[in-house]
């Protein structure tokens, strides 16, 4: 790409994913969370933080939280080892107390990050440019 061309988004599944890819760090309640990409997406399928789960909401929103907050080298020594993730969740848990305001602000930012992800790579029944509502 040209660097004096501008790049214009046609299509909402280009504007949310460049919005996925480019918003930085976002503050929420006491945590500062990373951007929720491909590798987020995965470590959450992976540990059943996102979809369908016998995990509940509140260690769910925990395990977003570590996930986007804590730095990438601890989250990755656990995020390939289900026992070890779920007891590190649990042990964040216990160290951030978060009450139930800061998990339902948590909840929130994660099934809005979540929608908008998969939302991104959802595709038109046609292809082409197609105009947003």
């Amino acid at each position: 790409m040209s660097k004096n061309k501008i790049e214009v988004l046609e299509r909402d599944d280009e504007v949310l994913r460049e919005q996925g890819m480019t918003s930085g760090p976002v503050g929420s309640g006491r945590w500062t969370l990373r951007t929720t990409a491909v590798r987020e997406v995965s470590w959450m399928e992976r540990n059943g933080v996102s979809g369908e789960s016998d995990m509940g909401i509140f260690w769910k929103t925990c395990a977003f939280a570590f996930i986007h907050s804590e730095p990438l080298s601890v989250v990755r020594s656990v995020v390939n080892d289900r026992e070890s993730f779920i007891e590190k969740i649990d042990d964040w848990m216990g160290v951030h107390k978060p009450n139930a305001s800061e998990i339902q602000t948590l909840a929130s930012e994660m099934n809005s990050r979540i929608m908008a992800y998969y939302s991104s790579y959802s595709s038109p029944v046609e292809s082409g440019s197609s105009s947003g509502n």
